[in-house]
């Protein structure tokens, strides 16, 4: 094209100089084109080779690289998957393009939720997935994966993750027999001291945080050292082996059972006692436990052993206590049990071992007067300033053949702690019940009132029990009155109001003890079906003597006259009490003024008969 337009006229060059110039364009086009093309080939045999060494990658590099997708809806798939998935989950990438659901049906029922929620943290977050689980196969069965990836927001909304999952069985293998043999006795399989440090701690800094209270029980086996020189140690392995496993089947689901030597062996109990009285006692319950659990003899390759321990206990915390210190008297009570025994108890602080023992005792003894009859009835009579006899109520005294009379400030406690106060209420109900029947065998209208402790309301057969006991004795319910305190009635307003119309339903009347000293308002007085309130003796003590407590008294009154209630005084003991009482609108009192407690046989036999009781 040049060389003509160099040799063509110069009007030839001017006419067509628009020709010119599109051929022109047309050449370059071609040019252009042709340069592309080569680009287009050397890209392609890029592609080809980066598929090539993508393809090489996924098949030589053990484990799965993947893409997963969740769409917005919660479906999810796998885009891409090399071929490692079936190494990884017993799946192929066909099976998994569409939908991974097979994927998560793979994982071990205990992990599903927790790798579910890690991959929708990391989607909303764009956060890097890194997580170990486990999975269950169908040839291989559990096994460990970790996976990792980086996810990607699309603008459909959904995330998709570019990463790997890899099999670390062997590594978790290894690294849970690592933690087998920092942690655990290789012996015994039990926690090692370690742990029972570790445990300590953060016992000890929950102890401070509740106020509560724990222990630690240490145990050493008797004479153990004798077996093993004369049986040797695989006698005396035998022997640890059935002393763990007798220690540990006796466990609660808090404590902590170790070995943390040759022979010794360690309870941690948690910080759970309300004090440290309670602490104790449950720490000795626990001993006991524990060597009756021991003293039972111990078969060995065809021969028999007695093993005994001797227990020492520390109760935590004591004043700046730290691990240190609790462990320490742990080992100090117990050197001072093995003085002592074989086979004995000691508490690190000597004046708690003699009242925990003290109490003990009292409660194996209370199992024994249930059984045999020393429970006594007694009644204290209720009067109205106005016309007499009204009511009575029924008390439980306790004649011990050695200790003499216990008051019921004493075994009470005790009953209530151990769970002895169902069985002791159900008597007090019954006897009661059989005395009301005589009553109104003869007419004597006079109620008889007795308390019912927040456990034994609680128990659920106390509505049968009571219904029995009222059918059993044929005595009516209109007579019975059963006394209750203010904390129970508002622990479950629901059920407490449910359970009292069942028994006022059969002419059982209820009555709140010790009215004052607790929730007092009007709001659950109104919505429990209730007949009576009785004011408490402590601010009867103070009338004549406290404004306070007189104030109190006039609004108790007042309330139950609001609420169309029955009202007794409790703790009466002078006329001015009574003249108060009565001046302010309550007529009912019950005693010293009107009587002393005294046997309900005695008290039944002088009301039934008078003119023998007079002469």
């Amino acid at each position: 094209t040049l060389c003509i337009m160099d040799r063509a006229p110069r009007e030839l060059v001017e006419n067509d100089r628009e020709t010119l110039r599109v051929l022109a364009q047309q050449v370059m086009a071609q040019l252009d084109l042709r340069r592309q093309y080569r680009l287009l080939a050397a890209s392609s045999r890029e592609s080809r080779s980066s598929r090539k060494l993508l393809a090489a990658l996924s098949h030589n590099v053990p484990g799965v690289i993947y893409q997963y997708r969740l769409y917005p809806d919660g479906h999810s798939s796998f885009p891409f998957a090399s071929e490692g998935m079936w190494s990884i989950y017993e799946v192929t990438p066909e099976q998994v393009a569409e939908d991974a659901s097979i994927v998560f049906s793979r994982l071990h029922p205990d992990d599903l939720d927790v790798v579910s929620a890690e991959i929708r943290e990391s989607a909303q977050n764009l956060t890097p997935w890194q997580q170990d689980f486990r999975v269950v196969l169908p040839l291989q069965g559990e096994r460990w994966r970790r996976g990792n990836a980086q996810p990607e927001w699309l603008e459909d909304g959904s995330v998709l993750w570019h990463g790997f999952i890899t099999d670390v069985t062997d590594y978790k293998r290894v690294e849970q027999r690592v933690h087998q043999l920092a942690y655990f006795d290789t012996l015994t399989g039990l926690p090692n001291r370690v742990v029972v440090m570790n445990r300590l701690e953060d016992q000890l800094a929950q102890a401070a945080r509740t106020d509560a209270c724990g222990a630690l029980l240490f145990v050493d086996l008797d004479n153990f050292k004798q077996v093993n020189d004369a049986r040797g140690h695989r006698i005396g392995d035998r022997i640890l082996l059935e002393v763990a496993a007798r220690l540990a089947s006796g466990a609660g689901p808090e404590e902590c059972v170790a070995r943390v030597g040759g022979d010794e062996f360690v309870v941690l109990m948690a910080a759970q006692a309300a004090d440290r009285e309670d602490a104790a006692r449950r720490a000795m319950l626990r001993a006991e436990e524990i060597r009756q659990r021991l003293s039972g003899r111990m078969d060995v390759e065809g021969q028999r052993y007695k093993v005994t321990a001797s227990i020492g206990i520390a109760v935590y915390p004591c004043g700046r206590d730290g691990i240190d210190d609790v462990i320490r008297e742990a080992d100090t009570a117990m050197y001072r049990a093995k003085r002592n025994g074989p086979n004995e108890i000691a508490f690190f602080e000597p004046h708690m071992q003699q009242e925990v023992a003290e109490r003990l005792e009292l409660e194996q003894e209370l199992e024994e007067a249930l059984r045999s009859g020393q429970l006594q009835l007694h009644v204290q009579p209720q009067r109205s300033l106005r016309s007499g006899l009204v009511g009575a109520e029924v008390l439980v005294r306790w004649k011990h053949p050695v200790r003499g009379m216990i008051p019921p400030s004493q075994f009470i406690p005790i009953a209530e702690d151990s769970g002895q106060i169902i069985r002791l209420g159900e008597f007090v109900l019954r006897g009661a019940c059989l005395v009301l029947a005589q009553l109104q065998q003869v007419g004597v209208p006079c109620s008889l009132s007795v308390n019912v402790s927040p456990a034994q309301f609680l128990d659920p057969r106390f509505v049968r029990q009571v219904r029995q006991a009222l059918e059993e004795s044929g005595a009516r319910g209109d007579g019975l009155v059963l006394e209750v305190t203010e904390g129970l009635l508002i622990r479950d307003l629901e059920s407490t109001i449910r359970r009292m119309k069942e028994l006022t339903s059969r002419g059982v009347r209820f009555s709140v003890d010790d009215f004052g000293t607790g929730y007092s308002n009007l709001g659950y007085l109104q919505a429990l079906p209730l007949h009576e309130l009785k004011v408490d003796k402590r601010f009867v003590a103070g009338i004549g003597r406290s404004a306070g407590d007189e104030a109190i008294v006039r609004t108790i009154i007042s309330m139950a006259r609001l609420l169309s209630l029955h009202l007794v005084a409790e703790g009466v003991e002078t006329e001015a009490q009574a003249s108060f009482l009565d001046l302010e609108g309550c007529e009912v009192i019950q005693g010293y003024l009107v009587s002393h407690p005294q046997p309900i046989q005695s008290w039944l036999h002088a009301l039934l008969n008078p003119s023998k009781a007079s002469a």
